[in-house]
């Protein structure tokens, strides 16, 4: 909410400043520039979709700059990025990078305290890989969120909160891990005592399970098979329109 504030806030001192400094055909000007620069929007944000859908997690930034630069020359090679369309297109750009940065690599919740249960992470375009490993108490849940973007948590060596289903084991743990995707992938990786159990899962994006991750349907079938061996556990649940949850043991 902070952000939309924020980003509104900038919109009103932009359109008044332009107001302020060329009147009101500077405001409609802008509008026109804006409406005018949309397509351009619009195809750099398909264009990055196709790819975060098709290219390998890690493996985005290097077509997606062939792709920008060999498109950008083929169309000033043919006159279309000359005179007035230049002046449209290469702002366009700009707005789009300005926006990746902005929007992206920031944590949902980022007041400097890193002693909470309780945690957010959300990615958009931007990849955000946060430390885990000083977690001052035991975290009880986690909320992923990546929109076409890469959050990638590091679990093995994080402690969870102690199991209520286990009150007689201490070194039983569990922790809910809520996953939501747009065209984007969260990476999960795990120690070898941890075992997953899945929730609502069933009409979620692709979940890759690494072979030495041990899965289970219910708690109630961890329970009975694994909880001695694996007493660390993952309850685990992903909703989303595409993009990919991968999950690995260190």
């Amino acid at each position: 909410m902070s952000r939309v504030r924020i980003a509104f806030g900038l919109l009103i001192v932009i359109t008044g400043t332009a107001w302020l400094l060329g009147g009101p055909e500077a405001v409609r000007s802008g509008g026109r520039w804006a409406l005018a620069a949309l397509p351009y929007a619009l195809l750099g944000l398909g264009l990055l979709v196709l790819l975060r859908a098709a290219v390998p997690r890690g493996l985005l930034a290097a077509p997606l700059a062939l792709i920008l630069g060999g498109a950008l020359w083929a169309v000033h090679d043919v006159g279309y990025l000359d005179g007035g369309t230049a002046a449209k297109a290469w702002p366009a750009l700009a707005i789009l990078l300005g926006a990746a940065i902005a929007l992206g690599g920031v944590p949902a919740v980022d007041d400097g305290v890193n002693d909470s249960p309780l945690r957010r992470y959300r990615s958009v375009v931007v990849p955000v890989r946060p430390d885990l490993t000083e977690a001052a108490a035991p975290l009880r849940r986690i909320s992923a969120v990546s929109y076409l973007g890469e959050v990638h948590l590091r679990l093995a060596d994080v402690p969870f909160q102690p199991d209520a289903r286990m009150p007689g084991d201490p070194t039983a743990e569990v922790l809910e891990l809520e996953v939501t995707l747009l065209f984007g992938s969260v990476a999960i990786e795990v120690d070898h005592r941890c075992a997953v159990v899945k929730g609502n899962v069933a009409n979620a994006p692709a979940v890759q399970y690494a072979d030495q991750v041990r899965v289970y349907a219910t708690t109630e079938i961890y329970a009975h098979e694994a909880r001695s061996e694996l007493p660390r556990r993952i309850q685990l649940n992903v909703i989303g329109l595409g993009g990919t949850v991968a999950i690995r043991s260190r």
